[in-house]
């Protein structure tokens, strides 16, 4: 019987924990794994350092990096939601506004989480909630990457200036990964939703604020929701 090596061994449990746990700190590690302090950390420092792990620069936790998740499928909702929310609270804190994460379940737009703003506005949509497609902007972002017989079919569901507005945005939808809700979902409501894209381009979900009535602060946002789909699609 081939004997096996015990560092590897000790690597490979490592990243099987990791993988079904995202942002998972040192204290649990050592509490799970009970190594010694200088063994975890060299296993560590060299996973991270050949991208088999991420090491969060804002909470020092770990997940998969992006050398992993080249050769994985796409992370359950549960663990891209624990990857994303220390990313997502930094952004909620510096706009003073509420994100949301949204995916397409069949012809509507579904909320997966909402991350709180410190000050809240009351104007967002909360999570397990749904939304149309064609009226706001995570439901246009969401639609934009579905095939084109299912657009098809779907806007003959739905207003005619709904439909007409939607093929007239979706060019530039397409072309720069946003979309925007200037009030078509609720009057004097506007919002900005960006793609969520992993490294094989695949959209996973919208990230997206809402703003009532500020274009300011909706272009603003875009500009925050940009920087940080681009620096996400390295780890996903």
């Amino acid at each position: 019987m081939t004997k096996r090596i015990q560092s590897v061994q000790r690597a490979t449990a490592i990243c099987h924990y990791i993988a079904g746990h995202p942002e998972t700190s040192l204290k649990t590690l050592q509490d799970v794994f009970q190594l010694p302090k200088t063994t975890l950390f060299g296993i560590l420092a060299t996973l991270t350092a050949d991208e088999i792990l991420y090491k969060n620069p804002q909470t020092t936790a770990y997940s998969l990096g992006r050398a992993a998740l080249a050769l994985a499928d796409a992370l359950p909702a549960d663990q891209l939601l624990a990857l994303l929310q220390p990313e997502l609270i930094h952004l909620a804190t510096d706009l003073n506004l509420a994100v949301h994460v949204a995916v397409r379940r069949g012809d509507v737009a579904h909320y997966l989480a909402k991350i709180e703003a410190p000050h809240p506005q009351h104007v967002s949509a909360a999570p397990g909630t749904d939304d149309p497609l064609a009226t706001t902007a995570a439901g246009k972002l969401l639609l934009s990457a579905t095939t084109t017989d299912f657009q098809h079919h779907y806007l003959t569901t739905v207003s005619a200036p709904a439909a007409q507005r939607f093929r007239t945005e979706l060019p530039g939808i397409m072309a720069h990964n946003v979309a925007y809700d200037h009030g078509e979902q609720a009057t004097h409501i506007g919002c900005v939703a960006v793609g969520l894209r992993n490294h094989r381009n695949q959209l996973l979900a919208s990230l997206s604020i809402v703003a009532p009535g500020d274009a300011t602060a909706l272009a603003t946002g875009e500009t925050a929701l940009l920087d940080l789909v681009a620096r996400l699609k390295e780890r996903l």
